[in-house]
């Protein structure tokens, strides 16, 4: 099974990515955007004011994230192909060249095609403080509004599951996932 794990900021990406790893006994497959700020020796987008460098990071954690889940039958993903796509579409597209956000574009649905199903959490309007999360709640409710357009748009398997931090995981699973997946894989959730 193949899951990806969508939504804005603060909604429980990362805790739920891993934890949902871990209990299904897939790799978890991190979100690349911070692997490559941080080899730029920084913690955050702050200080990236170059249009063509911010292209670069996206470019090249988008990559990172597509080739990794192409080697692999089954994960769960950190982010997904749609929450870079929506990044670029509110931070990037207006100052790129219609073939430059046409590739983004193809490459992000080239990879969204691999996902059995996309969890997107649902917006929070209050999230907690973490280094190189946007506190902002109009910035982070146009993400979702992104986010959940493009799932639509795009036409990519998706379940709007809410995830409470420390929620029990076989219950969760069995509400939200059981449905959408395969008999053999839904087993080895049990």
């Amino acid at each position: 099974m193949r899951i990806g794990i969508a939504g804005a900021a603060g909604t429980g990406k990362t805790v739920l990515a891993k934890a949902l790893a871990a209990h299904l006994g897939v790799p978890y497959i991190p979100d690349f955007v911070m692997e490559v700020l941080r080899e730029q020796g920084r913690d955050s987008w702050r200080g990236v004011a170059d249009l063509r460098q911010r292209r670069r990071v996206r470019e090249d954690a988008l990559k990172r994230k597509t080739m990794r889940e192409a080697e692999l039958p089954d994960f769960v993903s950190d982010k997904t192909a749609i929450d870079y796509l929506a990044y670029w579409l509110q931070n990037q597209s207006e100052h790129e060249e219609r073939f430059v956000n046409q590739a983004f574009l193809d490459d992000c649905q080239a990879a969204a095609s691999r996902y059995d199903v996309i969890v997107l959490l649902p917006y929070r309007d209050q999230v907690d403080y973490a280094i190189g999360r946007n506190q902002d709640p109009i910035h982070n409710l146009k993400v979702a509004a992104h986010k959940l357009g493009l799932l639509q748009i795009l036409a990519v398997p998706h379940v709007h599951a809410p995830y409470q931090f420390g929620e029990e995981l076989s219950a969760w699973i069995a509400t939200w996932l059981t449905p959408l997946l395969p008999a053999a894989d839904a087993t080895r959730s049990e």
